[in-house]
C-alpha cells in the first residue's frame, strides 16, 4: 500500500514544478528537455531491445506505423496538423492508462517480503510519465485536460491494483495489447518531437540539456535496477551498450586530444605534403599515415573531421579514415594467433588497396575545404606552447565533440542492437557467396575496432564461415558505421556518404569472393572459446571522462542543439 500511494502522488511532480514560483527559477526549459529525453527513451528502451531479441517485428511495425501515421496524414493536408498532434496525443495516453493499469497490478502481485527495488523502480518510472503526461496534455490542451488525464491515470493505476493478479496476467500475456501499447508509443513520441519551442538563449539551452539528463538518469535507473529482468531486452542492450562504449572510450578521448593537437599544431607544410600529386598518390599518403595507427572507427572520426578542416585534400583524409580503424599495430599482432599468418597477410593486403581505391575514387572526386585560419595565426603574434596547448585543448573536448557525439551515440546504440545477430550460429552455414555478401553489410552497424573485430571473426571462422566473409567483415566492420556515413554527410553531403557506402560494399564483397576463389579454405588456429571480457579500470575511468563530455555538451547545446546534428546529418533540418 505506500507503494501504491508514491505510485500515485509521483504523478503530481509535473504540476508542482510547472506551477512553482518563477522569481528565481524557470522549470519550463528543464520539463521541455525532461520531457523529449524521457518519452522516446521510455519508449524506446520498452519495446526496441526486446523485440529485436525475440526477433518479434510485429511490434516494430506497430511502433514505426504509429510514429509514421500522423506523419502521413498532416502532410496529406495542411490543415490536419493541429488535429493530428491531439488524435496522437489521445492515443498515446491511452496506452499510458493501460500502462498504468499495469503498474497498480506489478504493485498488488509483488510479494510483501520481496526487494525493495523492484516496486521502487515500479515509482520511479512513473515520474516521467507524469511529468510527460502534464508537460504534453497542457500544450495541446489546456490544464482541466492535464489535470483530468492525471485523475485518470491514478484512477487506473488503482483499479490495476486492486484487480491485481488477474489484471496483470491478461495484460503480460497480451500480444495484442503489447502492439496496441507499441503503436499508441509511436504516436506519443511523434507528439513529443513534434513541440516546438521558442528560440532560447544559452540559460535555456542549459536548462533544457539539466532536463534531458535527469531524465537519462531515472530511466537508467530504473532499467539497470530490473536488470536481471529484462537481460532479453533493455537489460541486455544496456550491458552490451556499457561495453562497447566502454570498449571505445580511451581512443576516443585519444581522437579528441589527438584532433585539438591538430587544429593547433599541424604545420600547413604536412598538409601541403599530403596534397602532392594526383588523386592516387594523395590516397597512397593517408593510407601509409593510418595504416599503423591503433584508432577504432569511433576515434578516426573527429580526427577526419579536423584534417578536412585544416585543408588536407579529401583523397588523403578518406584513405586516412578508412585505413586507421582497419589495421594497427595491436590488430596485427592479435590476428596472428588467432587468425593464422595466411588470413593475417591477406587482411593487411585487403585494407591498405581498399583504403587506397575509396580514398582515390570517392575522396578523389570531393572538392577540399577552404582552410579558414585560426585567429592566432591572423595576428601579428602567435600564442607560445602553453597557449596553443589550451586552445587544442578547448577544440578537442568542445566543438569536436560537439559535432561528432550524436553521431557515436547513434552507432554505439545501433552495435548494440545488432549485436546479438552476429552472435547466432546460423550465419556459418551460408552458402560462400552469400555469406561474403551479408557479413559485408553486417558490418556497417557494427561498431568494432580492428582489435576487437579479430576474435569476433575468429570465432566465425572456427564455425566454419568462409574466409572470404571473414575478410568482407574485416573491412566493413571497423571502418563503416553510422558514425562514420553521418559525419561523411554532415561534410560533404549525403551523395558522399552514399557514395563511400556503395564503394565500401562493393570492394568488401569483391576482395571476400577473390580470397575464396584465389584460396578456397585457409588454415584458422582452433578456438575452444571466446568469453567476453568485463570493460578493464583504464576503459571505465576513460568511460566516466567521455561521459563527462558528453554531458558538458549536452548542457551547453540543449538537447535539441545536440539532436539537431543528427537531422542536419541525415537532411531533415526541416
Amino acid at each position: 500500500m505506500p507503494f501504491l500511494i508514491a505510485a500515485l502522488l509521483i504523478l503530481a511532480v509535473g504540476p508542482l514544478l510547472s506551477e512553482a514560483p518563477r522569481g528565481r527559477v524557470d522549470f519550463g526549459p528543464v520539463l521541455d528537455g525532461f520531457v523529449m529525453a524521457a518519452i522516446p527513451g521510455l519508449i524506446f528502451l520498452e519495446f526496441v531491445p526486446s523485440a529485436v531479441g525475440r526477433g518479434d517485428w510485429s511490434v516494430l511495425l506497430a511502433l514505426a506505423a504509429g510514429l509514421a501515421l500522423p506523419i502521413a496524414v498532416e502532410r496529406s493536408t495542411r490543415r490536419a496538423g493541429g488535429m493530428t498532434h491531439r488524435w496522437a496525443l489521445l492515443a498515446g495516453l491511452s496506452g499510458v492508462a493501460i500502462h498504468a493499469a499495469v503498474d497498480g497490478a506489478a504493485l498488488a502481485t509483488l510479494p510483501a517480503d520481496g526487494p525493495v527495488s523492484l516496486p521502487l523502480a515500479v515509482v520511479l518510472h512513473r515520474l516521467p510519465v507524469g511529468v510527460a503526461v502534464w508537460w504534453l496534455v497542457t500544450k495541446e490542451m489546456d490544464r482541466r485536460a492535464a489535470i483530468g488525464a492525471l485523475v485518470i491515470l491514478m484512477v487506473v493505476t488503482a483499479l490495476g491494483y486492486g484487480f491485481g493478479q488477474e489484471a496483470f496476467r491478461a495484460a503480460a500475456g497480451s500480444g495484442g495489447v503489447r502492439l496496441f501499447q507499441a503503436a499508441v508509443g509511436g504516436s506519443l513520441v511523434h507528439v513529443v518531437m513534434h513541440q516546438r519551442a521558442e528560440a532560447a538563449g544559452p540559460l535555456d539551452r542549459r536548462r533544457e540539456g539539466w532536463g534531458a539528463i535527469i531524465a537519462v538518469m531515472i530511466l537508467l535507473a530504473y532499467f539497470v535496477v530490473q536488470m536481471d529482468a529484462h537481460m532479453d531486452g533493455a537489460g541486455g542492450f544496456l550491458h552490451r551498450l556499457y561495453v562497447l562504449s566502454a570498449e571505445s572510450a580511451p581512443a576516443l578521448l585519444l581522437a579528441y586530444l589527438c584532433a585539438g593537437l591538430l587544429s593547433a599544431f599541424l604545420p600547413q607544410r604536412s598538409v601541403r605534403w599530403m596534397k602532392r600529386g594526383g588523386g592516387i598518390s594523395q590516397a597512397g599518403r593517408g593510407m601509409l599515415i593510418g595504416l599503423p595507427f591503433p584508432i577504432c572507427s569511433c576515434g578516426v572520426v573527429p580526427l577526419y573531421r579536423s584534417l578536412i578542416q585544416r585543408g588536407a585534400p579529401p583523397a588523403a583524409a578518406m584513405a586516412f579514415l578508412v585505413a586507421t580503424p582497419e589495421l594497427g599495430v595491436d590488430a596485427i599482432m592479435l590476428s596472428i594467433p588467432l587468425l593464422g599468418p595466411q588470413v593475417t597477410v591477406l587482411r593487411l593486403v585487403t585494407a591498405a588497396l581498399v583504403a587506397l581505391l575509396v580514398g582515390w575514387w570517392v575522396g578523389g572526386r570531393l572538392k577540399t575545404a577552404e582552410h579558414v585560419p585560426e585567429p592566432a595565426d591572423v595576428t601579428s603574434e602567435r600564442p607560445g606552447t602553453s597557449g596553443r596547448l589550451a586552445a587544442a585543448l578547448r577544440t578537442g573536448t568542445g566543438e569536436v565533440v560537439d559535432h561528432t557525439a550524436p553521431w557515436i551515440l547513434l552507432g554505439l546504440g545501433v552495435a548494440a542492437l545488432v549485436t546479438p545477430f552476429l552472435e547466432s550460429g546460423w550465419l556459418g552455414g551460408l552458402p560462400p557467396v552469400a555469406d561474403v555478401l551479408l557479413f559485408a553489410l553486417l558490418g556497417f552497424p557494427t561498431y568494432v575496432c580492428a582489435a576487437s573485430a579479430t576474435p569476433l571473426v575468429a570465432a566465425f571462422l572456427a564455425t566454419g564461415l568462409s574466409p572470404g566473409a571473414g575478410i568482407a567483415f574485416l573491412i566493413t566492420g571497423p571502418a563503416t558505421n553510422i558514425s562514420t556515413l553521418g559525419l561523411l554527410s554532415s561534410l560533404h553531403g549525403r551523395r558522399a556518404a552514399v557514395s563511400f557506402a556503395a564503394v565500401m560494399v562493393a570492394l568488401a564483397v569483391t576482395s571476400g569472393i577473390a580470397v575464396n576463389t584465389a584460396f578456397g579454405a585457409l588454415s584458422v588456429p582452433s578456438l575452444a572459446e571466446l568469453t567476453e571480457e568485463l570493460p578493464s579500470l583504464l576503459q571505465q575511468v576513460s568511460l566516466l571522462l567521455l561521459a563527462g563530455l558528453f554531458l558538458r555538451s549536452v548542457v551547453r547545446r540543449g538537447l535539441r542543439g545536440f539532436v539537431g546534428e543528427l537531422r542536419e546529418g541525415l537532411g531533415w533540418a526541416h
